[in-house]
């Protein structure tokens, strides 16, 4: 949008020609009966100089205006009736533009000695102040700050003079100053152009003093000022081009405080028609007024030609702005657009993405339209949000496809999908951007992007193919290393060695010192160590240990100490040999342990080191070892290895207390981080060794709950925020678990899950499933969709990665949206393969075909699960139980043998349940309530009241609420 530059500038010095067509331009000062009489060869008549220096001021000739006015001064400096104030003022204000500052300052200043009470004064010292300003120095600075304030003492100037002021006490660094000259103008009532200019100036001042508190406020009286009013479409673009100055130097928050200000184009558009219809009305009532004035004679006449001219200028601004907002039909998309830059520069994601999409959705054909799909997208990215991410990439690629970006667009896609390790969707991906994209720069990247996708998927043969034609296609690419170290990878771990060796050997030949040399020679030391014709255990001991002692933090050190211990432990000699060996091993594994290698290789080094000490029944070396792993790596998927570790090895010292206070201390180090997943293991750890497993008759159970409490205490010391007390509230629970106090379990899960204080952002994931299946189960609804939404977004790596959309599934069949709740468990049983909760998953998808009415699909599922062994537990009775209210729901559309068959059907399955599955008694309760109900349904009450009766008197269900409700109903 272009700068509409206002025309009452701030320094508010009217032009001569103004002045001159408003108060002093009359045919009875220049008529010919007053002038002397004048040849062709004489200096200029005032009426031809006046002419000539309104012509200077029209054609911003300042000079020669200047000229033009000392030299009418000069005629005129001993005529009567002369206007020496405004030819003086003026002459100052021809100096100022022309940049002339200490000969403007001269001009104002003698206009003010000579006329200390005269019209102009005011604006001669707003004049003195503006060309100190531009001369700077300290002194003519202070004279400035003199200058200005006199001009402040008039009401009619004091905004224009205090904004100066302002701007000069900021540039001196004197904010305190300016902010008490703005707090002093805040009550003030901005009516004026000149006001409304100055008010809309003090913007950028509160904004560059980093006064956010107080600029939210100031916008937001300002809108409603009737000058601001009055002047709405030009006071909505030099808000925007204060707020884009405040944008480009990184002042995000104070530029979103003013593009908030701005309403939309509709009410804007509204406003100023409103109050431009009135300011014109306004205008010809001020024009009819100052024409009856010119007939005055001068001593008489007021300020009425100044007004209309004031009045001139602000209709034709406010017109010239109207007009280029009718014309800027995407202002509100712009708006928008810059809104949504300024929440992501302030890391405010979700409040951008929402901008952006506006704009997407509500202004696709603006011209904002592709540079907001294309923001969306990257915040998109960033959130993690995959499946919306691949749709607005393609609804991207298609409406713009042409877009200089869209290259870009298509990669942060596959990106994506490379971070998520969905090798499926990366290899087809890759394959069409290889075709949509044949001169892309990435062509290579493309084509390698490929052969990972089918290397990580396991189709290794396929992935060394596409690695030889990708080394043929581009043998000088930056990914080349890459490719011929996976390609050997690849035939290693189909046991091709010949092949292996063949590419070990290009690779070390090309990259002898390369990133996965290690490694290379590591694979190379492993086919040699599986050789039984012939024994390489000192070829592999010297090579790697050589290697080593050269690359001590070479990745795949820990591999290479692996196998080295492995070597060590094989190798055959006298007892004293093997003793030796042994030793060195398991130096050996302690190494690979410390080297920093792959979760998966520092559990090999410390089980294999671990059992070398076990063997010695080396208790103590134990405890060392893991007690170091526990203290240097808490956060570690072995960290509840090696908790388990201690416990046992201090249980066999003797020490189980130590052992807690052992474990505490690693407590201490992620007790309040709430992404240390291992940190509720440790916690259970602890209360194993506080409760010993043989209680003696004199065990004080509330001494050891006592004892809980102080580690907690120690651990959280200072640290106290959400996620200690929810992990107190935890640590109590699992407490009361060991002691089988179910009841207090109990409690206290449900005041942590209740607890409003604890926000799901405070929880670590094994609280947020717990949190959410206490909250799902007593009917709160929200909260449990808050807890197991963080779980899905933030923990999608974790071992609860599908508890949270699992959980987000159950909320939906519990608000009767069954169609949602499919939507998400089909999702869900697809992209969580090995998922924890595969059984709950399923069992939603049963549940919500059957809320569907889709009661065939259920009953098929309902029959595959009863006959899938991998469902134990209460997995199958559930089953039983929705099969059986599936056949009761298809009844009620049936009739005649067809309902019966499906009543009795029903009856039989929940009978099965309360057969078989006694242990679980609210399941077995559940059985028996369903199947009284299908024998009503039946019609045979006396089966009907001989399972209510069997209900009611079943041992194991006397505590069950259906069994008191059999005994209610049986009365």
């Amino acid at each position: 949008m272009r700068s509409l530059k206002p025309r009452f500038s701030p320094n508010v010095l009217p032009t001569f020609k103004k002045v001159a067509q408003t108060l002093y331009f009359s045919l009875v000062w220049l008529a010919p009966s007053l002038l002397p009489a004048v040849a062709q060869d004489v200096p200029a008549s005032p009426s031809q100089l006046f002419d000539d220096a309104e012509k200077a001021f029209t054609d911003k000739d300042y000079e020669t205006a200047a000229q033009k006015l000392e030299a009418l001064l000069e005629i005129t400096a001993n005529q009567q009736d002369a206007p020496i104030e405004m030819l003086r003022f003026n002459l100052g204000v021809a100096y100022l533009l022309d940049g002339n500052n200490a000969k403007a300052e001269e001009a104002f200043t003698e206009c003010i000695r000579q006329f200390p009470d005269g019209e102009y004064l005011s604006r001669s010292y707003l004049g003195v102040g503006k060309a100190c300003i531009q001369q700077g120095g300290d002194e003519k600075q202070q004279r400035a700050i003199q200058a200005l304030q006199r001009a402040a003492s008039d009401p009619r100037y004091r905004a224009e003079a205090a904004l100066l002021l302002c701007e000069l006490h900021s540039e001196r660094n004197e904010d305190e100053e300016a902010l008490k000259i703005i707090h002093s103008l805040t009550d003030s009532e901005v009516r004026t152009p000149q006001q409304t200019s100055a008010a809309t100036g003090m913007i950028g001042l509160l904004a560059n003093m980093d006064r956010l508190d107080e600029l939210g406020p100031y916008l937001a009286r300002l809108i409603r000022q009737p000058g601001v009013r009055d002047a709405i479409a030009w006071y909505a673009n030099e808000a925007i081009v204060e707020g884009d100055k405040l944008a480009g130097s990184g002042k995000y928050e104070a530029a979103l405080a003013v593009y908030r200000s701005i309403p939309a184009r509709s009410e804007i558009l509204k406003i100023q028609a409103a109050t431009l219809e009135e300011n014109r009305k306004k205008l010809e009532t001020l024009k009819a007024l100052a024409a009856e004035e010119g007939k005055k004679p001068l001593g008489k006449r007021t300020n009425l030609s100044e007004q209309v001219a004031n009045f001139e200028s602000l209709v034709a601004l406010t017109e010239d702005a109207q007009k280029t907002l009718r014309d800027l039909s995407g202002l509100d998309a712009s708006m928008l657009v810059r809104r949504g830059r300024c929440f992501y520069y302030l890391d405010r994601y979700e409040e951008a993405r929402l901008c952006f999409r506006l704009v997407r959705e509500k202004y696709s054909s603006s011209n904002e339209a592709e540079a907001a799909a294309y923001a969306e997208i990257v915040i998109n990215k960033q959130l993690g949000d995959t499946g919306e991410l691949q749709s607005l990439a393609e609804e991207f690629l298609k409406k713009f496809p042409t877009a200089a970006n869209a290259e870009q667009v298509a990669l942060l896609v596959g990106e994506k999908l490379l971070e998520d390790r969905q090798w499926g969707k990366v290899l087809s991906y890759y394959r069409d951007l290889e075709t949509k994209f044949p001169s892309s720069a990435s062509l290579d990247r493309f084509r390698f992007l490929q052969g990972v996708a089918l290397f990580e998927d396991g189709s290794f043969q396929e992935a060394v193919d596409l690695f030889e034609q990708f080394l043929g296609a581009f043998p000088e690419s930056t990914l080349s290393e890459d490719a011929i170290y996976r390609a050997a990878l690849g035939c290693f771990l189909t046991n091709q060695y010949k092949k292996t060796l063949e590419w070990c050997e290009k690779y070390l030949n090309r990259y002898p010192e390369g990133r996965y040399a290690g490694d290379i020679l590591y694979r190379l030391a492993f086919i040699d160590s599986n050789d039984k014709e012939e024994d390489h255990s000192v070829k592999i001991i010297d090579t790697l240990g050589a290697f080593l002692e050269k690359h001590p933090d070479d990745p795949a050190a820990g591999s290479m100490h692996c196998l080295i211990g492995d070597t060590l432990k094989k190798m055959k000699g006298e007892k004293e040999d093997l003793e030796l060996n042994q030793d060195r091993a398991l130096s050996s594994y302690k190494k690979a342990v410390w080297a920093g290698g792959s979760e998966e290789v520092v559990q090999y080094a410390l089980d294999s080191a671990t059992a070398i000490l076990s063997s010695k029944k080396d208790w103590q070396g134990i405890v060392n070892l893991h007690g170091e792993f526990l203290e240097k790596h808490p956060e570690s998927q072995t960290a509840l290895v090696s908790a388990t570790w201690v416990s046992k090895g201090m249980q066999r010292l003797g020490k189980p207390e130590e052992a807690a206070t052992l474990l505490a201390k690693t407590l201490r180090r992620v007790i309040a981080d709430p992404s240390k997943e291992q940190t509720e293991l440790l916690i259970d750890e602890i209360v194993a060794n506080l409760v010993p497993r043989k209680r003696p008759a004199d065990f004080d159970a509330e001494a050891v709950s006592k004892k809980l409490a102080d580690i907690l205490t120690a651990a959280i010391e200072d640290q106290a925020n959400g996620t200690t007390a929810a992990r107190t509230f935890y640590g109590r629970a699992r407490m009361a678990s060991v002691l089988r106090n179910s009841g207090l379990e109990e409690a206290y899960l449900k005041s942590l899950a209740t607890n409003t204080e604890i926000k799901p952002a405070d929880l670590s994931p094994v609280l947020l499933a717990v949190c959410g299946d206490i909250l799902l189960k007593t009917g709160d609804l929200d909260r449990a969709a808050e807890m197991y939404e963080r779980l899905a977004a933030r923990y999608r790596q974790s071992a609860y990665a599908d508890a949270g959309p699992v959980g987000l599934g159950q909320v939906a069949l519990a608000r009767k949206q069954p169609e949602q709740a499919l939507e998400i468990f089909d999702k869900v049983l697809t992209d969580y393969p090995g998922m924890s909760r595969f059984k709950d998953a399923t069992l939603g998808r049963l549940e919500a075909l059957k809320d569907l009415g889709r009661f065939d699909d259920a009953e098929k599922l309902a029959l595959e699960i009863a006959g899938d062994r991998s469902f134990r537990g209460p997995a199958v009775p559930r089953a039983y139980l929705l099969l059986g209210d599936v056949l009761r729901e298809k009844a009620r559309s049936q009739s005649g043998e067809e309902k019966h068959d499906s009543l009795a059907k029903a009856h039989g399955y929940y009978q099965r349940v309360y057969t078989a599955y006694q242990r679980e008694t609210e399941l077995c309760a559940q059985g028996y309530w369903s199947a009284y109900e299908a024998a009503e349904e039946l019609g045979n009450s006396e089966l009907a009241r001989r399972t209510l009766e069997e209900l009611s008197r079943h041992p194991k269900l006397q505590n069950t609420a259906l069994s008191k409700k059999a005994r209610e109903k049986l009365q």
